[in-house]
């Protein structure tokens, strides 16, 4: 038998009785579980008036036997004798002749451990440590409201909490610490097997990457605390919409994966992750609040048992991310062509980390005309990329990058200094002072401390607010609205203007667009466009003309670009527009030197 040296038990088991219990659940589905009834082994007990003699025989005959409870006559347990005590005591010369006549209650261990049979092992445990060692050799006895049952020995509460530890340390390795689903350990293990049963059977496997939108934006606004909360939320919707043969795991952040076992076709592997999303969909209770969040869902199909796991993991990642670069809140299935865009993507955006300080980017500035007066009473700075081998990159390819990666936050920054120097020299070069628009991102609004920048780059540049304006897009803003309330008051306490861009393509709600200190709706190109003859697009800006009148709101039509647009724009109120109409972006130069020809008249 193997002894441990002295003091290591209680070591080790106050080692165990100190590990935190979350994942008891996980392993624990008896109700004796973890309780000394698990432990439970009946042994005749002796009587507290029975012979010393008689109990000697007793563990003369039975060898296995290490102790035994002593009861009174109404089954109490009132004492224990274990074979190492009987032993000395009777080992010593005359014992039997002074003993042998008394009873085993003089000469019992009168300090037993009782406890109940509902008592936990932890609990028994930190009774053993505090009462001594020496009890471990005893073991302890077990009562039913009051009334003996039988006892454990201190040998099967170590293998218990051995076997406890194990089981412990297992979890540890294998499950998540957050939300209780499997890690990318057992992950790993779980989508091999599952591939090797699926080309065994010639079954079709579908792996799901889950990822959630803008997650760090509610991490790092609402706290670790409540964004704890949303994933657990989220795995639990996750877990209950999959079968249980199925896998949800948690790979860490934000990033969880689905394994589809034995699925029929692409067809339904579509339908069940839109029935995932859906449910993603609806609200999350947290903290006695409600969020909406969505996801960006990749899916890979294991079908021509041609591709290892890991393949499968990164084609489903690469789908996930193109989901991304689409705007988010979808899935998309892999296809072969994703691959070049990846890696396309991967590659700006490195380049667009070396534009930034490489001087790279540049503003340009479109002409917002004043239909009324028929004059140019500002310009909307729009962000261009000209790349030394590539050219020009379009902002709908940089952007989603530079807002995924965080980049768009020293972008923007940028570009709000730039538009504000750019307004002050052409001040400078004769100019009238012209309203400066300048997009705000999502991202770059809903960071910490935004408010305090604009007031940093107003003060030390000395411009006048009141040209100064920032436009938000509405899903930026409603996604986070109470927060979104004091950001806005904020910066029109500084005096600068706020404009909704792309009204009508989000998802205002009125009683928050009310309390929103928004000067201007700019009605999006996509309802402006060929709007003389598309009834349902005429509807549609007809009822945001409305909706912004009733508020007090200045009104811009993006993307007019003919005189028919230009004439139902005009025809139905709306003072503002902006468009190839006018004029496409410019530079700063060829804007100056369309503002001296154009026959657009100059406001006084």
């Amino acid at each position: 038998m193997m002894l441990l040296p002295e003091g290591s038990f209680d070591f080790a088991l106050q080692d165990v009785l100190n590990r935190n219990d979350h994942f008891q659940s996980v392993t624990e589905g008896d109700a004796c579980v973890g309780k000394v009834a698990s432990l439970l082994l009946y042994v005749e007990p002796v009587m507290a008036d029975s012979g010393c003699l008689q109990v000697l025989q007793r563990f003369v005959s039975d060898e296995t036997l290490q102790a035994v409870a002593i009861v009174d006559d109404k089954h109490n347990a009132v004492g224990i004798i274990d074979r190492g005590k009987i032993s000395d005591i009777f080992l010593r010369p005359f014992s039997r002749d002074l003993l042998g006549k008394k009873a085993i209650s003089e000469i019992m261990d009168k300090q037993p451990i009782v406890v109940d049979i509902k008592t936990g092992i932890d609990d028994v445990a930190r009774i053993i440590i505090d009462s001594g060692v020496r009890h471990m050799v005893n073991g302890f006895i077990i009562h039913d409201r009051g009334v003996y049952v039988g006892m454990a020995t201190g040998l099967s509460l170590l293998k218990e909490i051995t076997h406890r530890k194990q089981r412990e340390l297992f979890i540890m390795a294998h499950y998540d610490l957050l939300t209780g689903l499997p890690n990318r350990l057992l992950f790993k293990d779980r989508l091999l097997q599952a591939c090797q049963n699926a080309k065994r059977l010639g079954h079709l496997l579908a792996l799901i990457f889950v990822d959630v939108d803008r997650f760090k934006a509610i991490n790092d606004s609402m706290g670790h605390a409540f964004g704890d909360k949303l994933l657990q939320n989220i795995a639990s919707r996750l877990a209950a919409s999959v079968r249980q043969s199925d896998t949800v795991a948690r790979l860490g952040g934000d990033e969880f994966v689905i394994v589809l076992q034995n699925v029929k076709s692409s067809q339904d592997v579509c339908g069940i992750v839109g029935d995932i999303a859906e449910q993603l969909r609806q609200p999350i209770p947290i903290y006695e609040r409600e969020i909406h969040v969505t996801t960006s869902m990749g899916i890979a199909l294991y079908q021509d048992y041609q591709d290892s796991a890991e393949e499968l993991v990164r084609k489903a990642d690469i789908a996930m991310y193109e989901v991304k670069q689409r705007g988010r809140n979808g899935y998309l299935l892999y296809a072969p062509d994703m691959e070049q865009q990846d890696d396309i993507r991967m590659s700006l955006e490195t380049q667009l980390r070396m534009a930034i300080d490489g001087g790279e980017l540049s503003l340009y500035y479109q002409p917002q005309v004043d239909l009324k007066q028929n004059c140019m009473i500002g310009v909307e700075a729009l962000l261009r990329w000209n790349h030394p081998n590539l050219g020009s990159i379009s902002p709908a390819v940089f952007i989603p990058i530079a807002e995924e990666t965080g980049l768009i936050i020293p972008i923007g920054e940028w570009a709000l200094k730039q538009a504000v120097q750019q307004h002050l020299e052409w001040i400078a070069q004769g100019l009238p002072p012209l309203r400066v628009a300048v997009n705000i991102s999502a991202v770059q609004f809903q960071a910490d401390g935004f408010a305090d920048k604009v007031r940093r780059i107003v003060a030390d540049s000395g411009i006048d607010p009141a040209y100064l304006e920032l436009e938000l897009t509405e899903s930026g803003v409603m996604s986070r609205a109470e927060l979104a309330i004091k950001t806005l008051t904020d910066l029109r306490a500084l005096g600068v203007k706020l404009a909704i861009d792309d009204f009508g393509t989000g998802y205002s709600s009125l009683s928050y667009l009310r309390r929103f200190p928004i000067d201007r709706i700019k009605i999006d190109q996509s309802f402006v466009r060929d709007i003389h003859n598309t009834p349902a697009n005429e509807a549609i800006v007809k009822a945001i003309i409305a909706l912004g009148d009733s508020l007090g709101l200045e009104m811009l039509a993006e993307g007019v670009e003919n005189q028919q647009e230009l004439a139902w724009i005009m025809s139905h109120h709306c003072r503002e527009a902006q468009g190839y109409h006018f004029a496409k972006a410019l530079s700063p130069a060829d804007l100056r030197s369309w503002y001296a020809q154009s026959i657009v008249i100059k406001c006084p």
